[in-house]
């Protein structure tokens, strides 16, 4: 009986050892580039199991950088359902008449991070269509009540507002925030705005230059005031032409003037069209609804937003969580991780270190330990929403953030988000094994070797893959 507990103790004792130790390809990679193991969580565990293989110093809180976007995602899943949609109601105060609307066109936001030129094209031809609506006197009224003012700089995180990824969600967006420039290359560098529309004042000073068209984005300079878009900097002619999105940093604003342009290209008037005017106000609840604009499912929201990291659809998503819990009250940031909390604590569990300061993962304060994101995972594979979450993250070797992964034995085998910022590398998602087996895996690095983990991360991979 002695005996029996000797090597009771022993097996377990052996097991605990095991699966508090990195594999030794991983430690090799590791220390090939200096990374001290100090800096790096892992978590590895075969979905039908009930302990996980791995799991070194998982229960350490990390910055998971873009990977808080797995959170955001399957709260919004379970909590909403894939099938929600967003919707962006166009009002009035009285029906149009003789195709006139004598008054202001309202505009209610939700937050809706769909929306774009497109959309605002397609909603100004169905208000011609369905009221044979001609002018409209005098502008928009549009309501953001949804999510008030934030204070927010897009400057504070890396010194550069005007990167599309540094946009804030609004309760009223268009093209995510985000105005594209193409740069032409030539003796003059010209600058071509998408979308361009009246009004618009682009001031180019960029320099053609010679050299190597490496980090072309840094020899620019580019700030707004007003409407007024001041471009100036260098520009390498090797670079040809390039397209960079840019934070026009003021969504109502952006909002109204794109829909001002789609309106006259629809053949509207404006009673004052020599400059059509907007103003925020709450809409009155005697408003007329004319029609509507519905977002696709959140099921393809959320693959938008993984797919490609977008920071402003994850912001809104995680506004949205709170807006829609409190019966259309406005959103806020703090109310949203009370509510992410909440939904944890109706699972039973509590992460004491998880810290959500936009639900996007662009933050230096965000935190969780890679034990939890594995729970995460595991419990979303067995849930409801788990082919929408999965078709949502970038597949290894094919698209997204993994396109350019090179570990043939994992092409196409592997469902990963991924997460980087300065001192910051993470991947999260799920693996099918050589033998067809589904495991949960999480790799974080924070320091400042974080950057040189890519290797570790695919000899983890590669070993997960090989497991008996």
């Amino acid at each position: 009986m002695r005996l029996m507990l000797l090597l009771l103790v022993f097996f377990f004792a052996s097991q605990t050892m095991a699966a508090d130790t990195l594999p030794a390809s991983v430690k090799q990679a590791l220390q090939a580039e200096n990374v001290p193991l100090e800096s790096v969580s892992v978590y590895v565990k075969r979905v039908d199991a009930t302990q996980p293989s791995l799991s070194f110093q998982a229960d350490t809180p990390r910055n998971p950088a873009s990977v808080m976007k797995l959170v955001t995602a399957y709260a919004a899943l379970d909590l909403l359902g894939p099938s929600y949609r967003w919707k962006t109601q166009f009002l009035a105060l009285n029906k149009p008449e003789q195709g006139k609307l004598n008054g202001d066109l309202w505009v209610k936001g939700s937050g809706d991070p769909s929306i774009s030129t497109q959309s605002l094209s397609e909603v100004a031809s169905e208000l011609r269509q369905k009221f044979n609506l001609e002018e409209i006197c005098c502008g928009l009224s549009l309501d953001v009540s949804a999510y008030p003012a934030q204070n927010f700089d897009a400057a504070t995180f890396d010194g550069k507002p005007y990167r599309a990824y540094n946009a804030p969600a609004e309760a009223l967006m268009v093209n995510q925030q985000a105005m594209r420039l193409q740069f032409v290359a030539g003796e003059k560098v010209q600058v071509i705005a998408y979308p361009d529309w009246r009004g618009l004042v682009k001031k180019v000073d960029v320099k053609a230059v010679a050299g190597e068209c490496n980090d072309w984005k840094s020899g620019l300079q580019i700030n707004r005031e007003g409407q007024t878009l001041h471009i100036r900097g260098s520009y390498p002619t090797t670079c040809g032409d390039k397209y960079l999105d840019v934070n026009w940093q003021h969504g109502a604003d952006y909002f109204a003037n794109v829909f001002y342009g789609a309106w006259e290209q629809a053949g509207g008037r404006w009673a004052k069209s020599d400059s059509p005017q907007f103003k925020l106000a709450a809409i009155p609840s005697s408003a007329v609804l004319l029609t509507e604009h519905t977002s696709p499912t959140l099921a393809e929201v959320v693959r938008d937003m993984n797919k490609t990291s977008n920071n402003v659809i994850a912001r809104a998503l995680y506004l949205n969580l709170s807006y829609l819990e409190e019966a259309n009250q406005p959103a806020s940031t703090l109310k949203s991780e009370q509510v992410v909390k909440r939904w944890l604590q109706s699972k039973r569990w509590s992460f004491d270190e998880l810290v959500l300061e936009n639900g996007a993962g662009l933050s230096r304060q965000e935190r969780i330990s890679a034990g939890h994101l594995g729970l995460l995972l595991d419990d979303a594979f067995h849930s409801p929403v788990m082919p929408e979450l999965t078709a949502s993250l970038p597949i290894y070797g094919l698209d997204g953030s993994l396109t350019r992964r090179k570990e043939s034995l994992l092409f196409g085998r592997a469902h990963l988000k991924t997460g980087s910022l300065e001192g910051v590398r993470a991947i999260a998602g799920y693996l099918l094994d050589a033998k067809g087996r589904y495991w949960s895996v999480v790799f974080m690095a924070n320091g400042a070797k974080a950057g040189d983990t890519k290797s570790a991360q695919d000899a983890l991979l590669t070993w997960v893959y090989q497991q008996e």
